[in-house]
């Protein structure tokens, strides 16, 4: 249920000085080795390969064991290991939010605030980022504007998806995972090296799990008893890498995902449930609805990396094509009192592709540039529908045919003054245009559509970086990012920049046992887009804010005891208010932006029991996030009040030549009723909201051979 903030802050504390942190929060400290000592995580954040406590970027890093560990399946559960992340859902969309940055607007004409990619293979829309999660190296999560290597749509940050890659070993794994609700997981792998410069590695996942909302009629009806937030998946993968040893190397992979079963659902909150101004929820597991939901999701996508080493520099080539398929139905009133539905169907095919010449070596001096091509085409039909009669009524109906192109040519360089202090220089130039036709009808309004824009923006990168000691790195930075403008609905809104200032420092103490890195931020923001649905007629909005501005600090800690014993700790605290936003005649300077807790803290603990030959690890974590809002309007009807959620896991490992591994879990114990989603909709008579996960457990044997 949910907590009162003092009781919800008390628990907090507790946590905190227990010394219970979220594991991968403290940068690569996930690579601690036998000796107790903390490793060294190789990155590509500034499209290159460093480590992490030598990069001057904010980041999460997380492996691809600890993501198995913590339920990371899909960008939606990466709240687990990045508490300063924010995830929302409005049906099946995700939308992301870092340090208060975010675009809610997830229509097919919207620019996402955060760049998402899977090596290097960029993730338009909010729909395509349903990818499961599985065989992965890492996910780094990079917090600041990255308007210059990633260029547009990278204004809060960016998303590295880095899947585990062909290597030189026969080898393979299989895992089976069984929990609450009956979930059921498969994974596998296997790696062949077939000749000395071929090497393939495939990999497969399946999901099937019941649904966590039962959404049946609570009295007669006769509606289908189905519920929704179910997980029905299916997804492989295969890495061809060719290395023969000569300059040139490839590496091609396909992709195939099927996501189906119910998907999301929405829960309508009447007005008559408005106490106080708050939303009197009620059961987040039982109620009913009148419109049957589901999904039908196909996503293939062909991609690949070629490089050629001149010796002083590497040409290297990153891109694809991928194709996405959708068709989805939900109730979209969340109760049995109306009967709207919001049925979608749509095709979208994308392509990336990059160009990239970087310097290699360790020298003084270093470089990379770049040109850039995105294309996006999209064929979608939406309709509003009212239900009940013989047929349904299409009360709304959008069917458009919308097409975005990006290009772009960057370049970054560095110079090391000394061997110890270095400075860099970066900027990109961006050519966006994006044209929408058909037509809408909206009760009975019909509009031929044929809407374009075009728009250019430089941004830059300045930054120093002192490496003081070999653990010990200061670095300050300048950077500036745009989200494009564009039109949505009959209405057109203008670009969104971004000025950003940093400074952190990441240090290594004690023998390389104590990890402690720090990080402050200002962000100004001009014509910050903002969308809103309307509540009456549902027909969404994007508005430009006039100003916005965002401050705070993260301090990530991580530190091993002894040989068994690993603690971290993470608080960030975020100001994210607006300075000036007239919307309809009122001014909302001072309101908090959404999904902007002002407060965030996470820690967890973990010791190793060793038993006979064999291991187990018991590890706890917690986090806790104060109150944050989900729309401008900073009402409390829109409001995740402040909350935890702790975590309990155990891993036993047999001995190390058994291969064997066993995994039991408990997570969200407190059974904290989260939301991702709480909207007005005067149509259906009050709000709707949308919930995150209950409490879980299960687990999970995993064989690696």
């Amino acid at each position: 249920m949910l907590q009162s903030p003092i009781s919800t802050f008390a628990v907090a504390v507790a946590i905190a000085a227990a010394g219970i942190a979220a594991p991968a929060m403290a940068q690569d400290a996930g690579a601690e080795s036998s000796s107790g000592q903390f490793g060294d995580i190789v990155v590509t954040a500034e499209k290159r390969e460093s480590t992490a406590q030598k990069t001057p970027i904010a980041m999460t890093i997380a492996t691809g064991e600890e993501l198995t560990k913590n339920g990371v399946s899909d960008v939606n559960s990466l709240v687990n290991i990045a508490p300063t992340l924010g995830i929302a859902q409005n049906n099946q969309n995700t939308i992301i939010t870092i340090r208060g940055v975010s675009s809610r607007d997830y229509t097919e004409t919207g620019n996402p605030a955060v760049a998402v990619s899977i090596d290097n293979f960029y993730l338009q829309n909010g729909t395509a980022l349903n990818v499961g999660f599985f065989d992965l190296e890492r996910i780094e999560v990079l917090r600041g504007p990255q308007g210059t290597l990633y260029g547009r749509n990278a204004t809060a940050g960016a998303i590295n998806i880095s899947t585990a890659k062909p290597t030189d070993k026969l080898e393979g794994s299989m895992a089976l995972e069984y929990g609450y609700k009956n979930a059921l997981i498969a994974e596998g792998m296997l790696n062949v090296p077939v000749s000395d410069s071929i090497k393939v590695r495939g990999a497969f996942s399946v999901h099937q799990r019941d649904a966590y909302r039962n959404n049946g009629s609570l009295s007669d009806g006769g509606l289908v008893r189905k519920g929704g937030n179910d997980d029905v998946s299916q997804a492989a993968r295969l890495h061809v890498a060719y290395d023969s040893g000569s300059p040139f190397t490839a590496l091609v992979t396909g992709e195939y995902t099927h996501v189906g079963g119910v998907g999301a659902v929405i829960k309508g909150i009447p007005y008559s449930d408005v106490v106080d101004g708050k939303l009197k929820l009620g059961s987040d597991r039982n109620w009913a609805l009148n419109t049957q939901g589901f999904i039908d999701l196909t996503i293939k996508n062909v991609r690949a990396n070629l490089n050629y080493d001149f010796g002083p520099v590497t040409l290297s080539y990153f891109g694809g094509y991928r194709t996405q398929d959708i068709s989805r139905q939900n109730d979209q009133d969340g109760g049995t009192s109306a009967g709207f539905a919001f049925p979608t169907d749509g095709t979208t095919k994308t392509q990336n592709h990059e160009l990239r010449l970087g310097t290699n070596g360790t020298g003084p001096f270093g470089f990379q540039v770049g040109l850039y091509y995105f294309s996006d085409h999209n064929d979608s039909l939406t309709n509003f529908q009212i239900l009940g009669g013989a047929a349904p009524i299409n009360f709304y109906t959008f069917d458009y045919v919308t097409d975005a192109k990006s290009y772009a040519g960057f370049g970054q360089a560095y110079y090391e003054i000394t061997p110890d202090l270095k400075v860099e220089a970066g900027a990109r130039y961006t050519r966006e245009k994006k044209n929408q036709v058909g037509f809408s009808d909206v009760a009975g309004t019909y509009t031929d559509v044929d809407a374009s824009y075009t728009g250019n923006k430089d941004t830059y990168h300045l930054g120093v970086n002192w490496q003081a000691t070999p653990d010990n790195l200061v670095y300050a930075k300048y950077d500036t990012g745009f989200k494009a403008g564009g039109f949505q609905n009959g209405y057109t809104y203008g670009p969104e920049s971004i000025t950003a200032y940093e400074a952190g420092i990441k240090n290594r103490f004690l023998g390389s046992t104590l990890q402690v890195n720090l990080s402050g931020f200002l962000y100004d923001y001009t014509d910050l887009q903002v969308q809103q649905n309307d509540p009456v007629t549902a027909v969404s909005r994007v508005f430009n804010a006039g100003r916005a501005r965002i401050y705070g600090g993260e301090l990530e800690t991580s530190w091993l005891p002894t040989t068994l014993d690993k603690v971290d700790f993470t608080v960030a605290y975020l100001h994210a208010r607006y300075r000036d936003f007239n919307n309809n005649g009122v001014q909302y300077a001072g309101n908090t932006l959404p999904q902007a807790p002002s407060w965030s803290l996470s820690g967890g603990v973990s010791h190793d029991f060793l038993i006979g030959n064999g291991k187990l690890t018991a590890r706890a974590q917690s986090r806790y996030q104060s109150k944050s809002f989900f729309s401008f309007r900073n009402i409390g009807t829109e409001m995740q009040k402040g909350y935890t959620k702790t975590d309990l896991m155990l891993t036993y490992v047999p001995n190390e030549a058994s291969g064997f591994e066993i995994l039991a879990y408990v997570r969200n114990i407190e059974n904290s009723v989260i939301l991702t989603t709480s909207e007005e909709a005067a149509y259906a008579g009050g709000y709707l909201v949308q919930f995150g996960d209950p409490r879980t457990y299960g687990a999970r044997v995993t064989y690696h051979f």
